[in-house]
């Protein structure tokens, strides 16, 4: 999902809801413009450290959610921390692994890369809480490369970086806009690998994908009936959600809008081996293990159950869409697949821990 889909009218005031500091970027922020806004309150407060310093801001427990102040990814992460007046968004860091979090009346609408994170997940929405806009660690973890030790006697959380794997990820756009469309499509580009061949092989893969929706955009842009109003809009865009232990995962969104009530979305989840290249099934995963996928079945229909948007629900598939997190493999729908067009993409995670036996590496082949 795009930010043209997800833009409100901002309310707050540039620093104001950072914390400890009375100017950011040059802007002062104004007693008018600090209206509060669904403030949460906290359950209690979690001590923070950074690589084993303890920092002076606690973190909050909202919901079963350890929120995060993002003024400490400015101090003690050392990430940049910008703020955009126009948009009312704050920006922390850089490149595909950017937070963006965008405030307005409703909320705090969060992007990673540009892409809204959100869907109909409470899990990775950002609080204002007491006037400071905090994160939730769950967003740290899953799309920024940041782990944390949680101490559960002394209620403190450890925060420092994952491990990577060593490659560099860019963002490669495809862009053009006339009076029937705008099309910008943005495609992940790898380099620094030691196997060219295998960087090669990757890179094609993600650019012939977005040159395919690029010419499909521009057919259908040269059809538009002079009817609709509103010009086609298609808007493609990646997340990297895993980049670890020789294993590199990503998932792109391709959405169009071509009149009608809404936009449609296709999602794809793209597993490679950075040893050669190879793109990963959840076969090769599972070691192609029947007992795996028969519990990985088991669980997500469990899982699915108490759902009463899947309708025509069968299961896991043959071939099921799916891309990898830290949390394990995470197995997903299109929209209209088994739910409503408001169900978004139906979503399901599983822990490799819960699906193989113990001390079994999923990612041995990629190693």
């Amino acid at each position: 999902m795009n930010k043209q889909m997800k833009r409100a009218v901002a309310v707050f005031a540039a620093g104001a809801l950072i914390g400890n500091i009375g100017m950011l970027g040059g802007q002062h922020a104004a007693a008018s413009e600090a209206k509060p806004a669904v403030q949460q309150s906290a359950q209690s407060g979690v001590t923070l450290k950074y690589n084993g310093n303890v920092l002076q801001l606690q973190g909050k427990l909202v919901d079963g959610n350890t929120m995060i102040p993002i003024s400490i990814l400015r101090d003690a992460a050392g990430l940049p921390l910008t703020y955009t007046s126009k948009t009312k968004t704050y920006n922390v860091g850089s490149g595909i692994l950017k937070l963006s979090l965008e405030v307005s009346d409703y909320g705090i609408n969060t992007y990673i890369n540009d892409r809204y994170i959100g869907d109909n997940s409470s899990n990775y929405e950002a609080k204002n809480i007491g006037g400071k806009i905090y994160v939730p660690f769950k967003v740290l973890s899953e799309y920024m490369g940041f782990q944390g030790d949680y101490n559960a006697s002394s209620k403190s959380l450890n925060l420092s970086k994952r491990k990577m794997n060593e490659v560099q990820i860019t963002s490669e756009t495809i862009s053009s806009q006339d009076k029937n469309a705008t099309i910008l499509i943005r495609y992940p580009k790898l380099s620094g690998l030691s196997s060219t061949d295998a960087q090669e092989a990757i890179n094609k893969v993600f650019k012939d994908k977005a040159s395919a929706f690029a010419a499909e955009a521009k057919t259908k842009s040269k059809k538009r009936d002079g009817k609709v109003e509103q010009p086609y809009d298609f808007n493609g865009s990646f997340l990297l959600t895993f980049n670890r232990e020789g294993v590199l995962s990503i998932v792109t969104d391709n959405y169009e809008y071509v009149g009608g009530a809404h936009g449609m979305t296709l999602r794809e989840g793209f597993t490679f081996s950075l040893k050669d290249g190879k793109q990963l099934s959840i076969n090769d995963l599972l070691h192609s293990s029947e007992g795996a996928k028969k519990k990985l079945d088991k669980m997500l229909k469990e899982k699915t159950k108490n759902d009463d948007y899947t309708d025509g629900f069968n299961g896991l598939k043959t071939n099921p869409d799916f891309y990898l997190k830290e949390g394990g493999i995470t197995v997903f729908y299109q929209q209209y697949e088994i739910a409503p067009y408001a169900a978004g993409f139906p979503t399901y995670t599983f822990n490799f821990n819960d699906l193989l036996p113990k001390g079994t590496d999923p990612f041995s082949s990629a190693k």
